[in-house]
């Protein structure tokens, strides 16, 4: 009779410990239904997004807009609940979107002297990349001979200069300019690139600093004084 009673309730215990796993599997089987897989959304544009979204249930929040040279504008790179993961019908699904690849407007640098154009870049949000110096006979030193993007629309902020370092330094013995007639003394002073500061009144050259054979520079300046010289230059 123990007996009989004692599997009595190991049957009982049976089917409430049955019943519980019915009720628990039902529960989650109702649970799954209202759930849905988050879809792959990184790509593809926002139209199509909307379309697919509204089917499984889901709602769509552009969380921001980003500049990207690797999706086109208006698809979407980046979603913040991963594909394959499952949520209630109803959620929100934010994602980014794409204003595709960033246009600069560059402007023209090629002219300007170095420290000026930075502060422009500066105020304009570009960057200086590479800067690189050569010798120029007809640049400035300190002048911009080239760039690189040129100016016009880009894709690129960084710009890459070409500065001029003036021209070679040429040296030479200074020649002498007294007794030469002032037009003559002007042409040979532009040939050897010296530059002449001229004093006094006349049409021939009685004197000048520095004295002949000193040791000069190609860009040096001569003082001439003027003056009624009798003295041929041959």
């Amino acid at each position: 009779m123990f007996r009989g009673f004692v599997r009595i309730v190991l049957y009982l215990l049976a089917l409430v410990v049955i019943s519980s796993l019915v009720i628990l599997l039902g529960k989650e089987v109702v649970g799954y239904k209202k759930t849905v897989e988050v879809p792959l959304l990184v790509g593809k544009d926002i139209s199509e997004v909307k379309r697919i979204l509204m089917r499984k249930g889901l709602e769509l929040e552009i969380e921001d807009e980003v500049y990207n040279a690797e999706f086109p504008k208006g698809s979407i790179v980046r979603q913040d609940i991963g594909p394959g993961k499952r949520v209630e019908k109803g959620s929100e699904i934010r994602v980014v979107v794409s204003k595709g690849v960033e246009v600069f407007s560059m402007p023209s640098f090629e002219g300007q002297i170095l420290e000026e154009a930075k502060l422009t870049m500066l105020n304009l949000g570009l960057k200086i990349g590479k800067i690189t110096w050569v010798h120029s006979d007809t640049v400035e030193k300190g002048r911009i001979i080239a760039q690189r993007p040129l100016p016009g629309n880009v894709r690129e902020n960084e710009v890459n200069l070409l500065v001029s370092l003036g021209g070679y330094d040429v040296s030479y013995k200074c020649p002498s300019f007294v007794n030469m007639t002032i037009d003559d003394a002007r042409m040979l002073a532009d040939a050897l690139g010296i530059k002449l500061s001229e004093q006094g009144e006349g049409t021939r050259i009685i004197f000048q600093k520095p004295e002949a054979g000193t040791i000069i520079k190609r860009g040096d300046r001569v003082e001439v004084t003027l003056g009624r010289g009798w003295g041929f230059w041959f």
